[in-house]
């Protein structure tokens, strides 16, 4: 079970998602391809959105809060292959997507 901080940062994460379709698109994608990881471009071909739409949600760049970023709520996790930047969904993550399909 989770405890009382934990459930309030749950409940920030899911209204951050709801005010942004990119935000939530993306970590449904990734949800969808847990645990695979995958590189901005393939999210952005896979969803439709623009790649650097994608690093924004991802990143919190351009138009996208940097505290409202997936990375920076915990629920994407970032990993480094060689020279590439992989994108994948945190046990957190998916935990609150979890919690979401139950409501």
């Amino acid at each position: 079970m989770f405890d009382r901080s934990e459930k309030a940062g749950f409940e920030d994460v899911i209204r951050s998602l709801k005010r942004s379709r990119v935000r939530s698109e993306i970590l449904m994608y990734l949800y969808k391809n847990y645990p695979e990881a995958s590189y901005p471009a393939d999210i952005s071909r896979n969803t439709g959105i623009d790649p650097k739409i994608v690093l924004g949600g991802l990143k919190g760049m351009g138009r996208f809060d940097a505290a409202n970023s997936l990375l920076k709520q915990g629920v994407v996790e970032e990993i480094e292959r060689e020279d590439e930047t992989y994108y994948r969904l945190s046990e957190r993550g998916r935990a609150v997507i979890e919690s979401m399909q139950r409501v």
